[in-house]
């Protein structure tokens, strides 16, 4: 009479407990669509800023191609270089400020790439505690059905003890195969009820091991599209880092050939515009 009430407060704990963990598992899913979310503006932003360094570039080509220094004045060429040298220092300030942010986008992805290991390990717990979980309802119903059976067959067993001892009681000189027949009969009706209770168990036992490959499969399906997404994301701000180098070495070089060009018109020296468009060195 004790083991009912036992049996169900088992059964019903489990669930509770369960949909705790589906909670805490919506909320980890919602931290991951967030991550995603910030990963995409990271790499819109990564985008916005390599399309600024393309523009800053060809402007300045385009600056130098349609500059031809041999038909202007010294005044014209020193208005130029002080104009080109502001315009440099602007560059060179916005550069910087890039080069600021790229850092800033690099640790940024750092920490969300932090945060969604920390939320991956959580939700492997998590997967891990449903899969216990799971376990044991299925283990407590396995034992509410064993209880069943076992009432069943305690009071199948009662009525045939009680049927037997009315035979015996009505058939006291009975003897030969009938009263072996009827011996063995609950026996026989025991050794049913147990195959029953055994064909039951093992139908139960392959439920929650048919239900765990599907959730592993799903996480591992997640993590892999997030890692993806953050090897992306890192890729581009590396690229994005190289062409700032790049374009701070140009302009670098330009600052130097243009200066070198004041100083050669200061002393009266002249040179062609292809030598200043191609970067030749003059002859000695």
């Amino acid at each position: 009479g004790r083991s009912g009430p036992s049996v169900w407060s088992l059964h019903v704990l489990p669930v509770a407990e369960m949909e705790n963990y589906r909670s805490a598992m919506s909320k980890m899913a919602e931290d991951i669509i967030a991550l995603r979310t910030r990963v995409v503006t990271l790499e819109a932003e990564n985008s916005r800023l390599h399309t600024d360094l393309s523009l800053q570039q060809d402007h300045g080509r385009d600056l130098l191609d349609d500059t031809d220094i041999d038909v202007m004045t010294k005044a014209e060429i020193a208005d130029f270089f002080a104009s080109l040298k502001c315009k440099l220092a602007s560059e060179t300030s916005k550069a910087a400020s890039q080069r600021d942010r790229i850092q800033q986008l690099q640790n940024d992805l750092i920490k969300k790439n932090d945060s969604e290991k920390e939320l991956m390990q959580l939700q492997r717990v998590h997967q891990s505690h449903l899969a216990e979980m799971a376990t044991l309802v299925t283990v407590k119903q396995q034992e509410k059905v064993n209880y069943n059976v076992r009432t069943i067959c305690f009071k199948k067993n009662k009525k045939n003890i009680c049927r037997s001892q009315n035979i015996s009681s009505d058939c006291v000189g009975e003897t030969g195969p009938r009263k072996e027949e009827r011996e063995l009969a609950p026996a026989a009706e025991n050794s049913r009820l147990r195959g029953e209770l055994d064909r039951i168990r093992q139908e139960a036992a392959p439920l929650v091991i048919q239900q765990i490959p599907q959730v592993l499969l799903q996480s591992i399906e997640e993590k892999l599209s997030l890692l993806n997404k953050l090897e992306m994301a890192e890729a581009r701000v590396r690229t994005l880092e190289a062409q700032l180098e790049e374009n701070c070495k140009l302009w670098g070089r330009q600052k130097q050939e243009m200066m070198t060009e004041l100083s050669e018109h200061r002393h009266g020296f002249v040179r062609t515009s292809t030598t200043i468009l191609h970067h030749v060195p003059s002859v000695s």
